[in-house]
């Protein structure tokens, strides 16, 4: 499992402008919030100061480098590590304005005459740009899956899967696979019994209903207390009035089918930035320049990322073309 670590890095300055005197510019961004653009040739991944100066700094870089999904988002890569020389075409760029700089300064097809540019600093070929890849939502009080029970609940830790679907219980909508969600077993407005950790127990056998894939104690799994044409919805197969099948100990009408109501979620994402041995140039011809061994430029940081998953038992989840495909699950 990809545990992201997005921790502070110093700054180590090696050297400073050739005349001996200190440059005052601190390149600091590391505390900003990093922004994306894709555009037609080139991808931008930025950040802007309007506070006590105008300034802001760039990441210039080629399309392929990142990919990016039709409405022009990052997509989460599957390696834990992107890297990518700087180049005259992959560069870092930073610049000092004589006013405010409007939020889609780099998102513009054509770049804006305005504001203009008091001083700017380039990178030099030879540094190495380094992505760090991961989720953000990989720690204890997250709830990546929605269900209303923190990761550390879940058996974040020991990742727990109560059905045993490949789906870790904290990335699980539904964790005991009777296709009731999670969110709708932890509800309890029928005032059922409890368990003794205070979780909904319609059977009293002390297994919550959410981890319970019998919640009656009736002998028939609940995701087969359905009706034909309504596999994926236990709760809506009731025969005694108000009352589902599936919570009904009396009731033990069963139909089998190999139905699974989706496993999809959204998750947070992050990319931590880093520049290896960083050149920056002044712009002016005057030949200043200040290095660092590893320059922080910050992170970026993205929700609503759609995480498909596929539960081990379902053979149809991910067949689009008609055919079975092996399910993958990531966590």
């Amino acid at each position: 499992m990809r545990r992201l670590l997005l921790g502070t890095l110093f700054l180590v300055l090696f050297s400073a402008c050739d005349d001996g005197e200190i440059i005052v510019t601190s390149f600091d961004f590391e505390d900003s919030t990093l922004e994306f653009c894709n555009g037609p040739n080139k991808n931008v991944i930025y950040a802007i100061n309007n506070n006590d100066v105008f300034e802001s700094i760039s990441l210039e870089f080629n399309n392929n480098q990142l990919d990016v999904d039709e409405d022009d988002n990052l997509i989460p890569p599957e390696e834990e590590q992107v890297t990518f020389a700087l180049t005259e075409n992959n560069r870092l760029v930073y610049r000092i304005y004589y006013s405010e700089v409007p939020n889609n300064y780099f998102c513009n097809v054509v770049p804006p005459s305005s504001p203009d540019v008091i001083e700017e600093w380039a990178s030099e070929p030879g540094g190495t740009v380094v992505v760090n890849t991961g989720f953000i939502d990989e720690t204890g009080t997250a709830d990546p899956d929605g269900d209303g029970l923190e990761n550390q609940e879940e058996g974040w830790n020991s990742n727990q899967d109560t059905d045993e679907d490949g789906i870790p219980d904290y990335l699980d909508v539904d964790d005991d696979g009777d296709n009731v969600p999670t969110r709708n077993e932890l509800a309890n407005s029928a005032d059922d019994p409890v368990n003794e950790d205070g979780f909904r127990d319609t059977d009293e056998d002390g297994i919550p209903n959410y981890l319970d894939n019998d919640d009656d104690d009736d002998g028939v799994l609940t995701r087969f207390e359905v009706e034909e044409g309504n596999e994926d919805n236990p709760a809506a197969f009731q025969t005694a009035q108000g009352i589902s099948n599936y919570l009904n100990q009396e009731q033990t009408s069963e139909f089998q089918h190999e139905v699974y109501i989706s496993h999809d979620i959204t998750r947070s994402y992050g990319l931590q930035i880093l520049i290896n041995n960083l050149k920056f140039e002044k712009q002016d011809g005057s030949g200043e320049s200040i290095q660092f061994q590893t320059y922080n430029l910050g992170n970026l940081n993205s929700t609503g990322v759609d995480f498909p998953q596929c539960p081990a038992q379902d053979p149809t989840c991910g067949d689009t073309n008609g055919e079975e495909e092996t399910p993958e699950t990531e966590g």
